[in-house]
C-alpha cells in the first residue's frame, strides 16, 4: 500500500467536497518507465477512496489515438476530466510526489465541483485575452 493509512482518512475527508464524478486517466507504457507501475497503484488506490472517481489506464502506444487527441506524447501522464470526458487540460507529468500529490489530490476536487475557484474578476481578465495561453508548472523532486 502506498497511501498510508492515516492519509486514506485525510484524503477521504477531503473527497467529502467531491461533487460530480472524476475520470483520472492514466497514460502509461511498459517501455522505459520505471514509475508507471507505482503511480498506477497511487492511482487506484486513490479511486477506491470514492465512487465518484475513476480510473481509466491507457497506454500511449495503443492508445495512440486517444493520446494524439490529448495532447500526449510521452509517459508517464496524468489527465484529469469529467465523466463526459471533458478536458479541463489539466496534466501530471511523471510522479505526482511531494506537494504535487496535494496539488492532485486539490484539483480532482475542483475538477469534480466543475468550479477553478476563480474570483470573477480574474474570470473576466482571463476572457478578454486575445487568444489561449498555455500556462505550464515544472516542479523538481527535493
Amino acid at each position: 500500500m502506498i497511501i498510508s493509512e492515516s492519509n486514506r482518512k485525510v484524503i477521504k475527508e477531503r473527497f467529502e467536497k467531491l461533487a460530480q464524478p472524476v475520470v483520472i486517466q492514466f497514460f502509461e507504457t511498459s517501455l522505459n518507465c520505471a514509475s508507471c507501475p507505482e503511480i498506477k497503484q497511487l492511482l487506484e488506490e486513490l479511486v477506491s477512496l470514492s465512487d465518484l472517481l475513476t480510473l481509466e489506464t491507457l497506454n500511449l502506444y495503443t492508445d495512440e489515438e486517444k493520446a494524439k487527441s490529448l495532447g500526449i506524447d510521452k509517459a508517464p501522464v496524468i489527465v484529469l476530466t469529467d465523466d463526459n470526458h471533458f478536458d479541463y487540460g489539466i496534466r501530471f507529468f511523471g510522479p505526482p510526489s511531494g506537494y504535487e500529490f496535494a496539488t492532485l489530490l486539490e484539483d480532482v476536487i475542483m475538477v469534480s465541483q466543475r468550479d477553478s475557484g476563480l474570483s470573477p474578476e480574474t474570470r473576466k481578465q482571463l476572457a478578454s485575452l486575445p487568444s489561449a495561453v498555455d500556462l505550464s508548472v515544472f516542479v523538481t523532486p527535493t
